[in-house]
């Protein structure tokens, strides 16, 4: 009974796929049609017409924790994973912010310039760790994007409670803090 047990608590979840489904509950272009689903307001007439879907982002924020506490395994993991999303879901602009105790960088990307993110980004940080300074350079600039996704190690203080869109808090290492506002997902190897 006890090893059914320790299976049952062993997450099944594929966090990429929780990721790409983040950020393609936000889309709010409707830019492509669907026959997965039957536009329901010509059922009544007995038409069958397709429903329109979002298969873009128009503006999504990544912020990467640079901290000292963030190897390089864990930047490359990041960065991986900000290529793989940014080629799904082509977004109209990404914002990339690298932080630690603040913002270190940031690096803004179109939708023709978001293939290369991976290798025309140049990451900086590696001090304390505050994704507050996120939050608040987000509302200094007037930056009001779609989604925002935090990848980081979860070593984290205050999470902040005033973020100005959906976010999802993506955390590697085998931390296992949960944020207390948005989504979290843990990355396991």
């Amino acid at each position: 009974m006890g090893r059914e047990l320790e299976e049952l608590t062993e997450p099944k979840i594929d966090w990429r796929e929780v990721l790409r489904e983040f950020v393609k509950s936000t889309c709010s272009a409707k830019d492509a049609s669907s026959w997965r689903r039957v536009n329901r307001r010509y059922l009544s007439g007995d038409v069958y017409m397709p429903t329109l879907i979002g298969e873009r982002v128009g503006h999504l924020v990544i912020g990467i924790d640079t901290s000292g506490s963030v190897g390089g395994k864990e930047l490359q993991e990041f960065l991986s994973e900000v290529q793989g999303i940014a080629k799904e879901v082509h977004p109209e602009k990404v914002d990339l912010i690298y932080w630690d105790g603040a913002v270190a960088s940031h690096e803004e990307y179109t939708s023709n310039e978001v293939d290369g993110i991976a290798n025309s980004t140049k990451p900086k940080g590696g001090g304390g760790t505050d994704p507050t300074c996120v939050m608040r350079y987000l509302k200094e600039k007037c930056i009001n994007p779609e989604a925002i996704i935090m990848l980081t190690d979860g070593y984290i203080g205050d999470w902040g409670d005033e973020w100005n869109a959906p976010i999802l808090w993506t955390i590697c290492g085998g931390n296992n803090a949960y944020a207390p506002v948005g989504k979290t997902i843990h990355v396991k190897d």
